[in-house]
């Protein structure tokens, strides 16, 4: 920059000086010539005078004596020439040998404007550059003689010559004198200029410490003060942004809803972490970037320009089907501006993820639905019955009995299906308690063998325990346990043919107490496997109400294994070649 500045006032001052210095040649060169036409003028106006007043011969001794006096005291040349230009008199040349002046330039101006004349060209006769003034002498028949004057100009050009040279001169000196000064006031320019400039890479590094304090009186010094002010200023100022910004990104990132703001061309300007996690992008991924990129949901898009365009906020729900179908219900907030509210500066979208609640309420339906289904059935057919012995119609004892018997069946089924409802109900509200008992799974498996096997042998299927002498404790409820064991042993028996052979395989691997329950039986469809733990849902609904299911057998084992915190898992290779049930319940840690 020094180099840059030193560079460009040389020039500017050499620019300046040459235009000066031609300027004054130009100026004293004109005023020079101008005083030298008029000295001529006024000499070949004397000279007229002379001739009219003696009515001298031009051509005459005494005449041209007077007129060599005067040429040799005013240093000029005059020569008279007559209106045809026969040259009559010359004070440097013979007259007699002298060329016909009529063409001359400064003749010829004389005659055609009936005025002085005035050229300045190069002369033959002396070999030097002149300056002519020609004044015709008007006589009563006409013009009668040409008086012409000439001077050299060498004068001229030697003062040009000298006031050239003082002038550069005069310029060397000058910048050589500017120059040394100008480099003592750009130096100390430029250590203010890089003071200013230290100052602010500081700043820009986060140092608002830095001060700077120039002792000039200049406009440097006063920007150097309005620097330091600023300086203060931004040192009161960055802490409080700073925790401000962080309190404000902690805010954000500690919102469980994804959140994204968007400008009123829809540009991404803000999105928290959530959002980052539910779309799978960084925020600085999609930083200003349109809306759509993030999302690809065309309904919404459609939605939040109708909130821009409208300005108005609006909440509504949109279902995505990729990568897994989700329902969300969207909130659209505007950001205003908080000096100018009519101004828009974007929209504020929080999303929350309602797919669960849409599928718990859609369960609860199911639900609500299946148990009016499966309590009307038996009621129906009990008031069917009840109705018919009321009448008194039925005198045959047998078919009365046979009547009442239906209906204790059709009642300890009803018995059946509100009793398991509580317990899946029971079983929901004490899941993930922290004060759940811990016990020995040992005794528990030895009751739940002595009480199937006796079943299973009144079926003709063979049934047996392989499990180690010695168990670890586990955490959760006993006759929770038993249930649930009971009941998938209990569906094993149901659905295995006489003959046929089920197994409850017990042991430990990696802190975790594995029960395996498996049978020769029917199987399971590996269509049906993924839903089969759904309340009231069966593989066979006719074999299933046949063997008095309620279709909440396995829904309540599931909540079993789910409240102890373990994990259950279902195999079947198809119809007719078994099931096998695994469950995973982890040992207590002392």
């Amino acid at each position: 920059m020094k180099r840059k500045i030193f560079w460009s006032f040389v020039i500017i001052l050499l620019i300046s000086s040459t235009l000066i210095g031609f300027l004054s040649v130009n100026l004293v060169n004109r005023s020079y010539t101008d005083e030298l036409e008029k000295r001529l003028q006024t000499n070949a106006q004397l000279i007229a005078a002379m001739i009219r007043s003696n009515e001298t011969e031009p051509g005459s001794e005494s005449f041209k004596n007077v007129m060599q006096e005067m040429a040799d005291a005013g240093e000029v040349r005059i020569t008279v020439v007559d209106s045809g230009g026969k040259v009559l008199l010359d004070t440097r040349s013979d007259a007699s040998d002298m060329d016909n002046h009529l063409d001359r330039p400064e003749i010829q101006a004389a005659l055609s404007e009936g005025d002085s004349g005035r050229v300045v060209r190069f002369s033959n006769t002396t070999d030097r550059e002149m300056m002519y003034v020609a004044l015709p002498m008007v006589t009563d028949s006409g013009i009668g003689y040409i008086v012409r004057l000439s001077m050299d100009l060498s004068d001229v050009d030697a003062l040009t010559r000298n006031i050239v040279w003082y002038i550069a001169f005069a310029t060397l000196l000058g910048l050589v004198i500017a120059i040394i000064l100008g480099s003592k006031l750009i130096d100390k320019m430029i250590e203010s200029i890089q003071a200013l400039v230290n100052m602010t890479k500081k700043m820009a590094e986060g140092n608002y410490d830095k001060r700077i304090y120039l002792s000039s009186g200049d406009e440097l010094g006063e920007l150097a003060e309005h620097f330091n002010h600023m300086a203060d200023q931004l040192n009161q100022l960055i802490p409080q942004l700073s925790e401000s910004n962080s309190r404000f990104q902690a805010l954000l990132a500690s919102i469980n809803n994804p959140i994204i703001a968007v400008d009123p061309k829809e540009s991404v300007i803000l999105m928290n972490v959530a959002a980052e996690r539910l779309f799978n992008v960084s925020f600085e991924e999609v930083k200003h970037r349109h809306i759509l990129e993030v999302i690809r949901n065309n309904e919404l898009d459609e939605l939040i320009k109708e909130s821009i365009s409208l300005r108005s906020e609006n909440q509504f729900e949109i279902s995505v089907k990729t990568p897994e179908e989700k329902v969300y219900r969207v909130y659209t907030n505007l950001i205003r501006q908080e000096e100018d509210p009519e101004k828009l500066m974007g929209l504020v979208i929080l999303i929350d993820d309602i797919t669960e609640v849409r599928k718990l309420e859609k369960i609860r339906s199911d639900f609500v639905t299946n148990v009016t289904h499966e309590l009307k059935t038996p009621l129906t057919s009990i008031s069917g019955f009840v109705e018919t012995l009321k009448t008194g119609e039925i005198e045959d004892e047998e078919t009365r009995i046979r009547f009442l018997e239906i209906i204790e069946i059709e009642t300890e089924r009803l018995t059946r299906l509100i009793n398991d409802i509580l317990t899946l109900s029971e079983i929901e509200n004490i899941r993930n308690k922290e004060n759940a008992p811990i016990f020995s799974p040992g005794k528990v498996l030895h009751e739940v063998e002595n009480m199937m096997e006796t079943i299973a042998a009144s079926k003709g299927i063979e049934f047996y325990l392989e499990m180690p002498g010695k168990l670890s404790p586990i955490k959760g409820n006993e006759d929770r346990m038993k249930q649930m064991l009971i009941n998938l042993i209990d569906n094993a028996i149901k659905y295995t043919p006489s003959g046929g052979k089920v197994s409850l395989i017990v042991y430990e691997r990696y802190e975790q107490l594995i029960l395996r329950v498996k049978d020769t039986g029917i199987g399971i469809p590996e269509k049906d496997i993924p839903r089969l733990f759904e309340r009231f849902y069966r593989v066979d609904k006719a074999r299933s109400k046949k063997m008095g299911g309620t279709g909440l057998g396995l829904a309540i084992v599931k909540h079993i294994v789910l409240s102890m915190a373990g994990k259950i898992k279902v195999h079947s290779a198809g119809s007719g070649k078994g099931t096998e049930f695994i469950i995973s319940l982890p040992i207590h840690q002392e």
